[in-house]
C-alpha cells in the first residue's frame, strides 16, 4: 500500500477523486480507510466498505450503492430468518408465545430497515439534482467552447481536447445517473406501494406472522 500514496483515485466511473494521502489500519493491519487529497484544498477519508484496492491503484465506489447493498443483505438475512420461524411454527417445532416475540421481533427490524431505505432514497434524490446541475453546466461550457472555436479564438487541437474532456464527464455521469433511477425504482417501490393502501386495511389487525412476512418482502 505504501507504494500507492500520491497516486491517483478514481471513483467506479472512472472520474478522478483526488490523490492517496495515507492510510489507516486496525491493530491487524487490516485497511480501515484511505485519506485523498482532492487537490483543491479539500481532505477525504473513505471507509475500506467503500474503497477497492486494483492494480491500477484505488477505486472508491458511492455511497449509495454501498449503503443499498447492505441494506439489501439484511432485509434477505430477515426475511430468511421469518419464512424460517414460520417453517417451524407450522411443524409445531416452538412454543407459540416464543413463536410470537420472534416474529415481532423481525417484524420491528424490518420496519427499521424500511426507514433507512428511505433515507437512502431521500439522499440519491439530491445526488441526481447534483448530476443533473452538473449535466446543465457542461453543456453550458461546450457551447462556449465551440463558439470560441468558430470565432477563431481557439485552434482546433484545443477545441478537440476541451470537447472530449466534456463528452467524457457526460458519458461517465450519465451513467451513474441511469445507476441511480434503476436503484431509486427498486429502493422506492415498496414505500410507495405501503403508502397507497387503504387506510382501512391498515387498521386490521394482522397476525405477526402476516405482518413479519409482509414487513420482509417490502
Amino acid at each position: 500500500m505504501e507504494k500507492l500514496v500520491d497516486r491517483p483515485v478514481k471513483d467506479s466511473y472512472g472520474r478522478y477523486v483526488g490523490f492517496v494521502v495515507g492510510f489507516s489500519v486496525d491493530t491487524s493491519g487490516e485497511l480501515k480507510s484511505i485519506g485523498v487529497d482532492q487537490g483543491n484544498g479539500e481532505f477525504t477519508e473513505y471507509p475500506s466498505q467503500r474503497v477497492v484496492s486494483t492494480s491500477d491503484g484505488f477505486v472508491v465506489i458511492p455511497a449509495w450503492r454501498v449503503e443499498s447493498d447492505a441494506l439489501g443483505k439484511e432485509i434477505e438475512g430477515v426475511k430468511r430468518r421469518a419464512k424460517a420461524l414460520q417453517d417451524l411454527a407450522r411443524e409445531g417445532e416452538i412454543p407459540r408465545t416464543i413463536y410470537d416475540d420472534m416474529m415481532a421481533k423481525y417484524s420491528t427490524e424490518a420496519s427499521k430497515i424500511q426507514g433507512s431505505y428511505k433515507s437512502l432514497a431521500e439522499g440519491m434524490v439530491v445526488r441526481v439534482g447534483e448530476l443533473e446541475g452538473q449535466r446543465e453546466s457542461l453543456q453550458r461550457f461546450l457551447v462556449d467552447i465551440k463558439v470560441q472555436f468558430r470565432a477563431g479564438e481557439i485552434d482546433e487541437a484545443a477545441f478537440k481536447v476541451a470537447s472530449e474532456s466534456c463528452e467524457s464527464m457526460q458519458t461517465r455521469n450519465a451513467q451513474e445517473m441511469d445507476d441511480l433511477s434503476k436503484m431509486l425504482k427498486s429502493v422506492t417501490e415498496p414505500i410507495s406501494q405501503q403508502a397507497q393502501q387503504p387506510q382501512q386495511q391498515r387498521k386490521v389487525e394482522e397476525p405477526p406472522v402476516q405482518k413479519a412476512v409482509q414487513a420482509t418482502a417490502e
